[in-house]
C-alpha cells in the first residue's frame, strides 16, 4: 500500500463524502422520504435549515440529471439550473459561520 499525499487523501475523503451524499439523495427518492422526516431530528433550527436546503438542492440537482437523461433538458440548460441552485446553496451555507456549529455543538455539553 503506497502512502497517499496530503492532497490526495482530502480528495478521496471528498468522493467518498460526495458518494455517500448521493447515496443519501437517490435513498431519499426512490423511498419518498420528505426532507423534513429526514432532518426531523436535527434540534437546532439553524442547523437543520442548512441540512434541508442542502438536501432538497440534492434532489433537485439529481431530477435535473434525470430531466436531462430524459432529453428535456440539453447541456447547457442543466448547468445554468445546477449552477443557480449551487449559488443559492452557498449563500444559505454562508448565513451560518462553521464557528456557530462547533461552538454550541450539542454533543460538547454531555
Amino acid at each position: 500500500m503506497q502512502d497517499k499525499s496530503f492532497v490526495q487523501a482530502i480528495q478521496d475523503l471528498q468522493d467518498r463524502l460526495s458518494s455517500d451524499f448521493q447515496n443519501t439523495i437517490s435513498h431519499m427518492l426512490v423511498h419518498r422520504t420528505t426532507v423534513a422526516k429526514a432532518s426531523s431530528n436535527i434540534q437546532d433550527e439553524k442547523v437543520r435549515a442548512i441540512v434541508k436546503n442542502t438536501l432538497i438542492t440534492g434532489q433537485m440537482i439529481t431530477l435535473l440529471t434525470l430531466i436531462k437523461e430524459m432529453g428535456i433538458l440539453d447541456e447547457t440548460q442543466y448547468d445554468e439550473f445546477a449552477a443557480y441552485l449551487m449559488s443559492s446553496q452557498r449563500i444559505l451555507c454562508s448565513l451560518l459561520p462553521i464557528s456557530y456549529i462547533i461552538a454550541d455543538n450539542p454533543l460538547d455539553k454531555e
